[in-house]
């Protein structure tokens, strides 16, 4: 993801700038996650939900982006 443009974006518009927001709160959850040495099975799945909701709102982003005429 191009933070840079979507960054730009999310200051123009509150929608960018939400769903922007979560997908930086699920990367951060994400790094504390591939941090740790062993995960359980409840953590393997979380981080398998975490990496398709960031590619959900990553393709959000982009399709509002888009519409935009980025």
């Amino acid at each position: 993801m191009d933070k840079e443009l979507v960054k730009q974006y999310a200051q123009k518009n509150p929608e960018v700038k939400e769903l922007f927001e979560k997908h930086q709160a699920l990367e951060r959850e994400l790094e504390e996650l591939v941090r740790k040495a062993y995960l359980s099975a409840d953590e393997e799945v979380r981080k398998k939900q975490i990496q398709k909701e960031k590619l959900a709102l990553k393709d959000q982003i982009y399709e509002l982006i888009k519409r935009e005429g980025g």
